[in-house]
């Protein structure tokens, strides 16, 4: 039978929450999604601010357009060169901190999944299932580069767009509450004259740089599905944190989870995909909740 909070304080969030992780006596598998990271100013695609409620247009780039075109490419490298500068310097928030001490103290020895690509978990036991933002790789040779060392490249190619974006640092800045114009993976919604715009080719093939993330339409590698499979296989229980669970990649985790008859709580604002298969549901910030928690374990 599912539970739903009817909003109780968040110490009594807190209480059930760590329960829970310690009825898992040390492998609770925790699942992140975009709403972990919106306290470090990253938009999340559902939320409140989210990409999708800002621009009811906006559609992300797909893998199929990506690969297609040189044009498409053109663009995503623009948009992502603009937006870079803030995913390079944000920070890990409250609930990136909180899930890694809560690892530390031995409560996840089964991992974490993440479907963020921003890089800001800090856990030893971390499987990025759609990639990273922190690095580029040939789609031929897979011949890979820092994502910084990518940065310096395409400003070299392009010193008009460079000098812009240096003279104008205020409009690449904002927050969620001020509707920022980039996108959780990365990119800005400015508009340019896209095909002026130049990306390197590999430079040991001359192939297609891509950045190192799945895109849509895109498949996550089989490595990877069999991987997450593995930790929640491993896990007495599942956690999920932050995430709407639209994406199937991760939704089948819950499901993988709740076939098995595992507990699983989800702690998101808003409703959910895999809400009808929760054990728990708490509806709040997640930052909140887990600070809350850690005072309890």
């Amino acid at each position: 039978m599912s539970y739903s909070a009817a909003l109780p304080s968040t110490r009594a969030h807190a209480r059930k929450l760590a329960d829970f992780i310690l009825r898992a006596e040390g492998k609770c598998t925790v699942l992140t999604g975009a709403g972990v990271s919106t306290d470090s100013d990253i938009p999340d695609y559902r939320g409140p601010n989210g990409v999708y409620v800002r621009n009811k247009d906006y559609k992300p780039i797909q893998y199929q357009e990506f690969m297609g075109r040189h044009y498409s490419r053109q663009r995503y490298w623009a948009r992502s060169y603009l937006g870079w500068p803030k995913i390079a310097r944000v920070s890990p928030n409250e609930t990136h901190l909180a899930i890694a001490e809560i690892e530390k103290r031995g409560l996840m020895d089964s991992g974490l999944i993440t479907q963020n690509v921003d890089g800001l978990h800090r856990n030893f036991k971390t499987l990025e299932l759609h990639g990273t933002l922190h690095q580029v790789h040939c789609t031929s040779c897979k011949h890979t580069v820092p994502r910084e060392e990518f940065q310096q490249e395409l400003a070299r190619l392009n010193p008009i767009v460079s000098m812009w974006a240096a003279h104008n640092p205020e409009k690449l800045q904002g927050d969620v509450a001020s509707s920022t114009p980039m996108n959780p993976d990365g990119d800005t919604e400015y508009q340019w004259d896209y095909s002026q715009f130049v990306y390197p080719s590999c430079v040991k093939c001359g192939s297609v740089y891509k950045p190192s993330v799945i895109f849509f339409g895109e498949n996550i590698s089989a490595h990877d599905r069999d991987r997450s499979f593995s930790m929640v296989d491993d896990g007495n229980a599942l956690l999920a944190i932050g995430t709407s669970l639209q994406v199937y990649s991760s939704f089948r985790l819950v499901q993988r989870a709740a076939k098995d008859h595992k507990p699983i709580t989800i702690l998101n604002l808003g409703e959910t995909r895999g809400d009808p298969l929760a054990t728990l549901k708490i509806e709040s910030r997640s930052s909140h909740v887990l600070a809350e928690t850690l005072d309890l374990l």
